[in-house]
């Protein structure tokens, strides 16, 4: 899986987290050391690959910085050359994320007009067809709505975002298949296949990307009853520790807790519980243990243990696998209990 350092992915998904964690308390700086490797990327996304949402996750860390040192627009009346400052105040708060901006706009240019989202087609593969694009891309373009006003961004995220839905979701199990190669697996136990952290990839996407959507956008309440509806299916799935495994319907194969998948679950339910997305009584005991189990995971050493590392299938793992996705979970999921935690004081 093309992954390339700070740009990947992996990494993206992680900076993305500590920006939106440093945006809500920057009180160890670390806005300073995200952006210096923002400036040492040049500001640039992922090499292109044949799964183009990977390459944009990153993006969600820049705008971010951008966002929160806003730069003035100037007014021109003569250019007697181009120069970079002339360009930048051109540009004003928006240069810097001119690399992404391009990216967003090729990809929507040239998407795969393809009538299946078939994984085992590499030629679809440029689409999203496979849950995890979901947090990769649809945030990003959500977001990027809002600082460009291009609305195109906007309708392209919930055309494709239902399109993959569409054809991934379970409305029986009310869960994510990871794509279309797992339709006809099952688990030892006869159970269908539903990939821990790919259901969580799904819960992310839709939080943050409701964070982003104006209140009265018109596939709102769509996005908050898929929500409703998985969360109420992922609680009933947390087993006696707090945790969720990295196969959600066979927990006696894959016996080990998962803290990548149940980071994002975690984020899910304070996250809705913060917004009254998700009735407090109910979800607020499922939520306290899952934090707790959260906490339970870190050694002593400050390390998230009980990561899956990279793959796409569930399996079991040991506590000494850690991943920088499971800790950006984890951090997104800290910051909302800190924003519980505030304002229920």
């Amino acid at each position: 899986i093309w992954n390339p350092r700070f740009t990947g992915w992996s990494d993206g998904v992680f900076l993305s987290a500590v920006a939106d964690w440093t945006h809500y308390d920057n009180s160890r700086d670390f806005k300073a050391w995200y952006r210096s490797i923002a400036e040492e990327n040049r500001w640039e996304v992922g090499s292109r690959s044949l799964n183009p949402a990977n390459d944009i996750a990153v993006s969600l860390m820049y705008a971010r910085i951008c966002l929160d040192d806003p730069k003035p627009y100037y007014v021109v009346d003569k250019i007697e050359r181009w120069d970079l400052e002339t360009i930048l105040n051109l540009f004003g708060g928006w240069a810097p994320l001119i690399p992404t901006i391009e990216r967003l706009d090729y990809q929507m240019k040239y998407y795969p007009k393809t009538n299946n989202l078939l994984f085992e087609v590499p030629r679809n593969q440029e689409r999203w067809c496979w849950c995890d694009a979901l947090y990769m891309a649809a945030p990003t373009y959500a977001l990027y709505e809002n600082i460009t006003g291009n609305e195109e961004y906007r309708e392209f995220m919930n055309r494709e975002f239902w399109e993959t839905t569409n054809v991934l979701y379970d409305s029986e199990e009310k869960l994510f298949y990871r794509d279309t190669r797992f339709f006809n697996k099952k688990e030892a136990n006869g159970a269908k296949v539903f990939w821990g952290r790919g259901n969580g990839w799904v819960i992310g996407a839709i939080a943050r990307l409701l964070d982003y959507l104006p209140g009265d956008y018109h596939a709102g309440p769509q996005y908050i009853g898929l929500f409703q509806e998985m969360m109420a299916r992922i609680a009933d799935l947390q087993d006696e520790n707090g945790y969720w495994h990295t196969s959600l319907l066979d927990y006696e194969t894959f016996t080990s807790p998962e803290t990548s998948a149940s980071g994002f679950f975690t984020f899910g339910l304070w996250w809705g519980i913060n917004r009254k997305l998700l009735d407090r009584e109910t979800y607020l005991p499922v939520a306290i243990r899952a934090w707790a189990a959260m906490v339970n995971a870190v050694h002593e050493d400050g390390k998230l243990g009980y990561v899956q590392p990279i793959g796409d299938a569930p399996q079991n793992i040991t506590a000494e696998k850690n991943e920088v996705y499971g800790t950006a979970a984890f951090a997104l999921a800290g910051l909302e209990v800190a924003r519980y935690a505030r304002e229920n004081q």
